[in-house]
């Protein structure tokens, strides 16, 4: 089941009524009812990948408690230990097992070794990244003695399940979530409010844009042989956008189910593209995801504690492995790795820019550029047809640019919404939350906005025999 769906408008349209007219009044009663919607929404694509979440679920529960009842530390560390490797080795089968034998058979072979290659083809449980990285958290917090265990397993099962985030994150910690499931809150009109204005721009942002968007991308990509020029730089362009405006509808589209429910998920993304620095612009993508590596990987290795070196080492084996946590491919090391060094190369550079506006938009296209052109390795299948595309780049095409799925006139228009939406963007990094604008005006000019965006949705989205495959970018990690 997906948001942009109409399963799922049917789905959240009863969940919300029940929840809010029925369940909202008993916290077991309505922890149950989330649980159980949260379960049925996650296996509406596979019922067998409830065992897995449940099994994984289950398992952090107890050893949670029994990490914390534990004084002896050499256990604590053993219990720690079975967490990570259980979950960790979950993950590894699941979505790794065939990238490892392809590398390993690949080895062999380049050092003149062939060997017979098997084909392993293992079904990738949905959102299976997002949730075993929200209940290690829970696991470590508690061996860090910075959180109490739950004891009550089905606060601890819906707060894993929660379906808003279960499937493309934010990663929530415990810390933050968990305790609203140990408490009943009366949902208020500016929840409900903010809620639904949050959803109908998460849906705009999809449907409107980036379905748009991927109109032009997808078959330019497919040709990536005889991509260059002009229709090379505009599907890059395209393709970047693309999964800003996907992944952030997806985003802005579970917090807002999440607050029409009752509960406040955390911010993901904050204008990223504004960044005029490779470290602020990870402060601002996929926020959620960049401080669980900050937090679990790049601190307990010592942070920038240890001298220039260490810092730098640091640094990469996060990139590295948030390159790995996107994909079992060499391409998403590759990412890493450059966004790594972005970081640790050009902020220092670029850095010095940043004392005035014009230097602080060259800052920014250098930043935007560089993330781009990263983003290759991300979108194409390997290496060969990533280096294909970076190498005809500035070759002229014999095509041209409306080869690919849009129209001159639909490109124009695809533009022209870019350009007023980045606007939007920029006047509320600079000034005030237009969102906070809007709720304080009247009634009716605030309902002409909804009724603006909505018609905006059923008229300008991106529909169409193309557009059957609507899932969110992000679903695949």
């Amino acid at each position: 089941m997906i948001f942009n769906s109409i399963d799922f408008g049917i789905f959240f349209i009863i969940v919300f009524l029940l929840n809010t007219f029925v369940f909202n009044k008993n916290l077991k009663y309505r922890n149950i009812f989330l649980l159980v919607v949260s379960y049925f929404f996650y296996g509406w694509w596979d019922w067998r990948f409830l065992i897995l979440i449940f099994f994984s679920s289950m398992l952090d529960f107890f050893l949670g408690k029994k990490i914390d009842e534990e004084q002896n530390p050499v256990n604590r560390k053993w219990l720690l230990a079975v967490s990570l490797g259980i979950n960790l080795g979950l993950l590894g089968f699941f979505k790794y097992a065939g990238f490892f034998v392809e590398s390993f058979t690949a080895a062999f072979t380049f050092f003149g070794f062939p060997i017979k290659s098997y084909a392993i083809n293992i079904i990738l449980p949905v959102g299976i990244s997002f949730y075993t990285f929200q209940t290690l958290s829970y696991t470590w917090d508690i061996y860090k003695r910075q959180l109490k265990p739950n004891h009550d397993v089905l606060r601890f099962l819906a707060f894993v399940s929660f379906f808003p985030q279960l499937v493309a994150g934010p990663i929530e910690r415990a810390s933050h979530l968990l305790p609203q499931f140990d408490s009943i809150k009366k949902i208020n009109y500016q929840q409900l409010r903010s809620g639904f204005l949050l959803m109908a721009v998460g849906f705009f942002k999809k449907i409107v844009i980036a379905d748009r968007l991927a109109r032009f991308v997808d078959p330019a990509f497919a040709d990536y042989d005889q991509l260059a020029g002009y229709s090379a730089i505009i599907a890059i362009l395209f393709f970047t956008l693309q999964l800003y405006f996907d992944f952030s509808a997806y985003s802005n589209i579970a917090i807002g189910c999440g607050r029409m429910l009752g509960f406040e998920l955390s911010l993901n993304f904050n204008k990223p593209y504004l960044s005029t620095s490779f470290s602020d612009f990870w402060r601002r993508w996929h926020i959620s995801l960049s401080s669980w590596f900050k937090d679990y990987v790049y601190i307990p290795l010592g942070g920038n504690k240890s001298g220039k070196f260490f810092t730098i080492r640091n640094f990469l084996i996060v990139f590295l492995l948030s390159g790995l946590w996107h994909g079992a491919s060499w391409n998403f090391v590759l990412w890493g790795l450059f966004n790594g060094l972005f970081l640790i190369i050009l902020d220092p550079f670029i850095n010095k820019f940043n004392k005035f506006t014009l230097g602080k938009l060259f800052a920014g296209i250098i930043v935007f550029s560089c993330w781009a052109l990263s983003l290759v390795l991300f979108r194409t299948s390997n290496f060969e047809q990533s280096k294909i595309i970076y190498s005809q780049i500035f070759i002229i095409s014999s095509k041209t640019i409306d080869s690919y799925g849009l129209s001159i006139k639909e490109l124009n228009f695809t533009f022209t919404i870019l350009i007023f939406y980045f606007i939007l963007e920029w006047i509320e990094l600079n000034f005030s939350s237009l969102s906070d604008w809007l709720f304080k005006r009247n009634l009716l000019l605030r309902w002409a906005v909804y009724i603006l965006i909505i018609l905006s949705i059923i008229i300008l989205g991106s529909y169409g025999s193309e557009m059957n495959d609507k899932q969110f970018i992000y679903f695949q990690f």
